[in-house]
């Protein structure tokens, strides 16, 4: 009877020890390795830019126009920017593999910038959000809000503001 036990409790120690190897495996396969958002066009001289910042918070800049600065910039980080990058967009985050659109979004105006949010894993896998900052729904207000903080989180204002 104690040899059975024994070989119970070995097995099932056994078999929780795989079970957490494993979820470990698929949560790192699974953890972020970017984000990346792309603003504008507008119908006027709204800025056009992207932004990439890696899990080692190092962001990628290019101005496109209407940008205080056009061109590449890159400016080193930590992983304490990324975190915080991703806390406050998981709220946002669809699913990977799929894109999104900002819904409800009555009333809308039509002349406003939009932004491209793509969360990119290690494996390569994308998830994307298509965000209209005329959208003046309450959701869309508050998306836009965050959207448009980023910069001065990430510390590149002064390259987007003429």
């Amino acid at each position: 009877m104690r040899f059975s036990i024994t070989c119970l409790t070995v097995s099932t120690l056994a078999l929780m020890t795989a079970g957490c190897a494993q979820h470990s495996a698929t949560t790192s396969e699974n953890s972020l390795a970017e984000i990346r958002y792309e603003v504008g066009p507008c119908y006027g001289t709204c800025p056009v830019y992207s932004v990439a910042v890696e899990e080692d918070g190092t962001t990628h800049y290019t101005g496109e126009r209407h940008t205080a600065v056009e061109g590449e910039r890159t400016q080193a980080g930590n992983t304490t920017v990324f975190r915080s990058l991703q806390e406050r967009l998981a709220a946002m985050q669809p699913d990977m593999g799929t894109t999104q659109q900002t819904l409800d979004c009555d009333p809308r105006a039509t002349d406003l910038p939009n932004y491209t949010v793509t969360w990119v894993n290690q494996d390569g896998a994308q998830a994307v959000l298509e965000h209209d900052t005329g959208c003046h729904s309450e959701n869309g207000r508050e998306r836009t809000e965050i959207l448009r903080s980023l910069n001065e989180e990430l510390g590149i204002e002064n390259w987007v503001q003429q």
